[in-house]
Formats: structure tokens, C-alpha cells, sequence
């Protein structure tokens, strides 16, 4: 019966350090600056902002939430509300992101084109070798 206990007791303990583990799997967002329309698709772009509007009125660099409340959305008249602001999702857990030479927090296409990147440079330097000769 204590060896139950035993079994039992250790189960608990890595059913606990699961839990754990998993209330980390958090993934880091960043803000892209842009929102999206849940009606039309429509991309309000802060760099850009709204030339779409009569007169231009909302200028290049204004955040979204600075925006006048009764702005609507250019194509379909949908009021601020049914924006959805787009984020990207950076790769890894959110805990680990100031670890290492600070590649963690790099997006998953930052993170190919330094691969890749760095694997094109290798085969051209490989390849200079034979021209040399």
C-alpha cells in the first residue's frame, strides 16, 4: 500500500511539473502596425495611414487607436470596432526570448533568412576554393 503511495505521489509531482511547463508555452506577439477589416479584408497600415479617405485626413505615422472614433472603414463603412489588429507570432517560448545572442526573439522569417543566408554565403566562399586554383 506505501509503495502506491509512492507511485502515486510521483505521478502527482510530474503531473505538476507538466502544468507548469505548460502555462509557459506562451508565444510572444508583436504588433505589426497594421488592422485588418473583419468585413472586406481591408488593411489599415499606420506607416501608410488612410489616403483612402476624403481629403486624406487621417496622415501617415497616426496609431489606430489615435484615429477619430467615427472613422470608418474606407471599402465596406464598417465602423473601428470590427478591426482586428494583426500580430506576428514569434517562434519559442515567451520565457526564453532574452536568452542566448538574441536570435530567439527573431520572426520565423528572420530566423530563415539567416539560415539560408548564411548557407548560400558558405557554398559561394566552398566554391571561390576551386576558382582559385
Amino acid at each position: 500500500m506505501e509503495e502506491m503511495d509512492d507511485k502515486q505521489r510521483a505521478m502527482l509531482e510530474k503531473q505538476a511539473r507538466n502544468d507548469e511547463l505548460r502555462e509557459q508555452e506562451v508565444f510572444m506577439k508583436i504588433s505589426t502596425g497594421k488592422h485588418q477589416c473583419s468585413n472586406c479584408d481591408w488593411e489599415y497600415d499606420e506607416v501608410k495611414g488612410d489616403s483612402m479617405m476624403i481629403g486624406g485626413m487621417i496622415k501617415a505615422g497616426t496609431k489606430f487607436d489615435a484615429m477619430p472614433s467615427d472613422w470608418r472603414c474606407p471599402v465596406c463603412r464598417a465602423s473601428k470596432d470590427a478591426f482586428v489588429e494583426i500580430a506576428e507570432e514569434i517562434p519559442g517560448f515567451e520565457v526564453n526570448q532574452g536568452y542566448g545572442f538574441g536570435a530567439n526573439s527573431w520572426s520565423a522569417g528572420q530566423k530563415n533568412a539567416a539560415i539560408f543566408g548564411g548557407l548560400a554565403a558558405f557554398f559561394v566562399l566552398f566554391l571561390s576554393g576551386y576558382a582559385m586554383s
